[in-house]
């Protein structure tokens, strides 16, 4: 750069004016460059710990041979807060390169910083399970080496993988909230006397959806929002020193309101600017039968896109092949033929190296169904094909296909989609199957991919293209006999738009997010016409509707709605409204109500009025117990109402309600004069005070489940000889103990009030045994799959998998005695009396198998179906026997044995090949300076050697084709010495 600007300098008074102003744009290019470089913050942030220098510029170089290594405005913008501040929010638009800011917070926090006698912990919050495993696959590749890195998706006890409890290298935890809360729940003060930062991943998710379906989440107790706000809140409490950072879109009006919840002070701004990384296009993809199709192109970068001077909008013409016309019984449906047109236009698209995402509002079996049955059509044999990759892509895609028989069978809509290139996601698919998926997708194997929002969560994949054909979900409510429209939400869509053209990951500088409208009905069936106007109309005007909301949510907003004031708003509305109650008696009321004395059904997920206000205030009863609970733990103190008050006061200064706007005086004390009378009057027993906050469901649900605790306790403590079990009598020990919970509507089986569903919940056992694939079980066919998939994740791995985790948790807690000490599986059973059943029971679930052994040797990527993990069980009898005597039932399934066996496996040695130096001849230089940095340029058999300004300073042989383009990404040094000249690789590029 010197040397540049003494060039520029002389070339306004030598050079003449052409070259003169060549040499000053280039000047300025390259002092963009120079500040926009990874190398100037890191550098910087290198100071706090000088010894860690040479790691953190080795990431920086690390970033460069990925193509990361010049910065967005945003980032600059982040690392400099990040090097000015500790705790503070960065609020850009998506695909602005956020997780960058994240990866060095917890560099800074966790390696730079001095931790005495303790390994710190950061806890990565991230709104999905999907997102939770490519954020861990991501930094386990990048900082994996410095820090354990684990992904824990759900429940709340100890697994396999949870090394990180015992471990002495600071750690990183990559959870949901959900995740979370257990863990706080099962080892809150071993958690927090090690936590360090806590990064909040999609932050604007605590500001809720108005409207009474957020109403009635709060009753049926699965709102995110307020499990969020809830947990930041209670962790802000305890450790008011945490560090925190939050990463967030501009959506909603978030910016200001998440900034001031996460730095804790009422003049903090966020990290913010509108900066695109690349250009966001919003636009139609006009449909019309026997035409081809028209790209109309509306919004770019928030705001409306035309022409300077003319009157006709943006249109783009597509140069593909007409879609033949369908059959009558697909054109009939106007849904059909939109998606189809779509799946048509998006498999010519793919042939100009495009990759196209298809969202699915709802059903996508229905989606998937569609495709597959045009795909099979005559006239669509001339749709472009797919071939499957070669060399190690083929490998992985094999995997994958494997892994989609196992779990979804050979008849399988999924199957078949993957076959023709189309990879599949949606938030039933088996944790396994969908990473698997976006393995596809990532490594550009698959270029199409049907899915629905839950695989883009903030889950980066390369996109160039979304194409949408519904902005609505239905569903219908079956006590009011009325369907149910919820329109695809703002935040929704800007997140989904967000991931299409991500930089580094997408070809072009920009992503194209559009939605399929028919320009005309698709029937021409007397019958259909009426219905079909009368649809298009309505996606016509959905789509207008989107497109006015977000022009006009581009300023932002300084106070939004937040779940605590929208929860007990709620509380206050219903109980005026159906109880009678003057509102001047509200605080009183709340002073000594009894859920169940507002409703006989309260806990039963009842949908009444009354049933739906006690549920709410179970809800805020659990927020409140949960809060003091944890006080109470940590600080060993006897709850009195005098200190939960206190505690209270404290509690609610730390919430997002007490900063996202001016809420009323009256919300502070229903929050803490509830939270007293939780204490004194409600449940005024601190022991079951104390189980109630483990079990970790609502109050009044979690007094119903203790009735059957100690009965699956029981249940579990006598399966001591699983380990030698046939499957059929492991199966009935799952049976026996869903028995339990399948009737109770609060703890247990939940299902849709459909047929389907119902004829499900009835024959739920066939449904287990086809999950845990016990031998003749009957499965479902394509069209049930994803029925039987939804009632697997929502009551085997979720409410059975909860059910037996609280057990296993209070076990522990029970026989450990102290809140410090630390798990470990050679402690595991005598603390918790249980054998090891109890410690696989729910990994089993999550597998779906009755073998604890198929279940470890899945976890530990030692084989990729359950039927070849479960051939490898006579490998490890064959070693157990050869290696131990007297061996018990239980030693069939003991975690120790399973991790002694895997590492007396032979390991697969992954050497790097070591660069030898290559000897070269001089040509552009006589070696006066010791050392040049070049960089390669094959032509033909011979490999030329360039210095930076490009000039050739040695040749050398290609031999065998050694050097490509790609080979720019190392660094080279050419080494002149008097023995001769050489090359040697200094740095070596990973994989992008």
């Amino acid at each position: 750069m010197e040397k540049l600007n003494a060039l520029d300098g002389m070339a306004a008074r030598v050079f003449s004016d052409d070259a003169s102003l060549l040499v000053g744009l280039l000047k300025q290019v390259a002092d963009g460059f120079r500040r926009a470089s990874i190398y100037r913050p890191l550098n910087a942030l290198s100071d706090l710990n000088p010894d860690r220098r040479s790691k953190l510029l080795a990431y920086a170089r690390g970033q460069f041979s990925r193509g990361r290594g010049i910065l967005w405005t945003s980032q600059l913008q982040g690392l400099e807060r990040l090097l000015r501040d500790s705790s503070f929010a960065l609020c850009t638009p998506t695909g602005s390169g956020k997780t960058l800011v994240a990866n060095m917070a917890l560099v800074k926090e966790l390696l730079l910083r001095g931790h005495k006698d303790v390994a710190p912990l950061a806890i990565y919050l991230v709104p999905s399970r999907a997102l939770a495993g490519e954020v861990e696959a991501k930094l386990r590749g990048e900082l994996g080496d410095e820090m354990i890195v684990t992904g824990l998706y759900g429940g709340a006890d100890w697994g396999i993988t949870d090394y990180w409890l015992s471990g002495e290298q600071p750690t990183v935890l990559i959870v949901t909230v959900e995740k979370a809360d257990a863990l706080m729940r099962y080892l809150g003060p071993l958690l927090l006397g090690r936590l360090r930062l806590v990064v909040i991943d999609e932050a604007h998710q605590v500001v809720p959806e108005g409207g009474e379906n957020t109403r009635i989440s709060f009753s049926e107790h699965r709102n995110r929002s307020l499990r969020l706000e809830s947990f930041i809140s209670r962790v802000l409490a305890r450790r008011p020193d945490v560090v925190r950072i939050a990463l967030t879109a501009v959506a909603g009006g978030a910016t200001l309101p998440v900034a001031r919840w996460v730095e804790g002070r009422p003049d903090a701004e966020a990290v913010g600017v509108r900066y695109r990384s690349t250009r966001q296009v919003i636009g139609v993809l006009e449909t019309t039968p026997n035409r081809p199709c028209r790209i109309l192109l509306d919004i770019m970068n928030g705001r409306p896109l035309y022409l300077r001077g003319e009157e006709q909008p943006v249109y783009l013409r597509l140069r593909i092949e007409q879609m033949p016309q369908l059959p009558a019984g697909m054109r009939n449906s106007l849904n059909r033929f939109n998606s189809l047109t779509v799946l048509w236009t998006a498999l010519h698209l793919v042939e100009e190296d495009q990759r196209i995402l298809i969202s699915v509002a709802q059903e996508p079996e229905q989606t998937m169904r569609w495709f597959k049955e045009a795909l099979e059509l005559p006239t669509w044999a001339t749709a472009p094909g797919f071939s499957a990759p070669d060399g190690e892509l083929r490998g992985r895609y094999d995997e994958a296909r494997a892994a989609c028989i196992d779990y979804c069978g050979v008849d399988s809509f999924e199957l078949a989609l993957l076959d023709r290139g189309i990879a599949t996601s949606h938030g039933q698919m088996p944790q396994r199957l969908r990473r698997l998926m976006t393995e596809m997708i990532e490594g550009r194997i698959c270029p199409i991919t049907v899915a629905t929002a839950t695989l883009t969560e903030g889950v980066n994949l390369p996109f160039d293209l979304i194409l949408l054909s519904s902005l609505k979900r239905r569903s219908w409510d079956a006590e009011n006999e009325q369907q149910i429209i919820t329109p695809l939400s703002t935040a929704e869509f800007r997140n989904l738009a967000g991931r299409a053209g991500r930089p580094g990951a997408a070809r072009g500088i920009e992503g194209m997010t559009l939605i399929a409208l028919p320009t005309t009905i698709s029937t021409t069936a007397d019958s259909f016409v009426g219905v079909q106007r009368r649809q298009r109309r309505d996606l016509v005007t959905d789509y207008e509707q989107l497109r006015t909301a977000l022009l006009i949510e581009e300023r932002d907003a300084d106070a939004v709605e937040s779940p605590l004031a929208m929860l007990l708003t709620a509380i206050r509305d219903r109980a005026i409204s159906v109880l009678g109650l003057p509102p001047n008696r509200f605080l009183d009321w709340l002073d000594q109500v009894l859920p169940p004395n507002i409703s006989p059904e309260a806990g039963e997920g009842a949908s009444g009025l009354r049933a739906r206000l006690a549920d709410s205030l179970d809800e805020l009863d659990g927020v409140l117990l949960a809060a003091l609970e944890e006080v109470a733990r940590a600080d060993e103190v006897s709850m009195t109402g005098a200190e939960a008050e206190a505690q209270l006061i404290e509690l609610w200064r730390r919430t997002f309600t007490a900063v996202a706007a001016a809420q009323e005086e009256w919300m502070e004390q229903a929050f803490i004069r509830r939270g007293r009378a939780v204490v004194e009057t409600v449940y005024p027993d601190a022991d079951e005070r104390r189980r109630l906050y483990q079990y970790g469901f609502s109050p009044i649900v979690g007094r119903r489940f203790e009735g059957v605790a100690p009965q699956i306790r029981v249940l579990m403590a006598a399966a001591h000889s699983y380990g030698v079990d046939d499957a059929s009598t492991r199966l009935r020990v799952f049976e026996q103990i869903g028995m339990l919970l399948s009737n109770d509507r609060g703890f247990g089986f939940r299902v849709r009030a459909t047929v389907g569903d119902q004829a499900l919940l009835a024959n739920w056992r066939d449904v287990l045994a086809w999950w845990m694939q016990v031998a003749d079980a009957a499965g479902p066919d394509a069209d049930q799959l994803r029925s039987w998939q939804r009632f697997v994740a929502d009551n085997l791995e979720f409410k059975l998998g909860v059910a037996i985790g609280a057990v296993v948790a209070q076990a522990w807690s029970a026989g450990a005695g102290d809140p410090y000490a630390v798990p470990s599986l050679s402690e595991w059973r005598v603390t918790t009396g249980l054998p090891w059943f109890g410690f696989w029971a729910r990994e089993l679930l999550r597998w779906g198998t009755h073998d604890p052994f198929v279940a470890y040797v899945l976890a530990q990527g030692l084989a990729h179906t359950r039927e070849r993990a479960a051939e490898r069980r006579e490998e490890f009898e064959t070693w157990l026997h050869a290696n131990h005597v007297d061996i018990e039932p239980d030693d069939y399934i003991d975690p120790q044995l399973f991790l002694e066996w895997q590492n007396s496996l032979p390991r697969r040695e992954h050497a790097a090949v070591p660069f030898a130096p290559e000897t070269v001849e001089l040509t552009g230089t006589n070696g006066a300076r010791p050392r040049y940095n070049v960089i390669p340029v094959p032509h033909g058999a011979r490999v030329s050697w360039l210095d930076p300004a490009g000039f050739e300073l040695a040749t050398s042989k290609d031999i065998a084709g050694a050097y490509d383009n790609s080979s720019i990404r190392n660094d080279y040094e050419l080494r002149a010495t008097q023995r001769g000249a050489s090359v040697n690789r200094t740095f070596r590029a990973g994989a992008q």
